[in-house]
């Protein structure tokens, strides 16, 4: 799987929204077979910061150096590429082997964020549904260590700072939220270990609803 960073450069106050309208300007350049691949894709997701465009996905693409958002009237340029390669074994070494793990992990939601939970826009997060969430996504991906029947009844939200936000997608307005929440894990290592895997895996997998048209960015600390 890569992860594709371009720095980005444009004029105008800067609207989290725009990464629908570069999502859809990005697939009007792609073929049909490459575009069906995107839709039948359950990995892919991208969003946009005020200073990146991140894209994760396991297909080969190609980006123009910059794309008008007709919507907007706003036109993004793409500078400095970059792109890192991961997998599922790098991640279970890292994390259940190798490195130190850690009992509190901070996750910040740098774009609007949502669940949908009985059919209504979840406008706070739990540690139910942020961890389900992760987990399906991890298993979504994953061909050897897959998650079964994990309950995630060693953790806790610890520490939260939290603010509400509307994500504007094809004229409707979804509740959301953005800011940090800190995930406390106690009990033994292989499962505080476990856990530490599945929450760094949303620096690459986004949580929640919708994150491949541009919600549910996030960064693991």
């Amino acid at each position: 799987m890569k992860q594709i960073r371009f720095q980005i450069e444009y004029d105008g106050r800067f609207s989290y929204s725009w990464a629908y309208a570069l999502y859809s300007a990005f697939l009007k350049d792609l073929d049909k077979d490459k575009g069906n691949q995107i839709h039948e894709d359950k990995f892919f997701n991208q969003y946009i910061s005020p200073r990146e465009w991140i894209i994760n996905t396991d297909i080969d693409y190609s980006f123009r150096d910059e794309y008008y958002l007709n919507k907007f009237d706003t036109r993004i340029k793409l500078k400095d590429k970059k792109i890192s390669i991961f997998s599922e074994q790098n991640m279970a070494d890292k994390f259940l082997v190798n490195d130190p793990y850690k009992k509190t992990v901070r996750i910040r939601f740098l774009t609007p964020t949502s669940f949908k939970q009985a059919g209504d826009y979840v406008l706070f997060p739990t540690k139910n549904l942020i961890m389900q969430s992760l987990s399906n996504k991890w298993n979504s991906w994953a061909e050897k260590f897959t998650l079964e029947d994990i309950e995630w009844d060693n953790c806790k939200i610890s520490r939260y700072d939290l603010r509400s936000i509307n994500y504007l997608l094809k004229g409707v307005r979804i509740q959301a939220f953005i800011g940090y929440v800190d995930i406390f894990f106690w009990g033994g290592e292989s499962l505080i270990r476990l856990g530490n895997m599945v929450c760094n895996f949303g620096n690459y997998s986004g949580i929640g609803i919708k994150t491949s048209l541009g919600m549910g960015g996030c960064l693991i600390e």
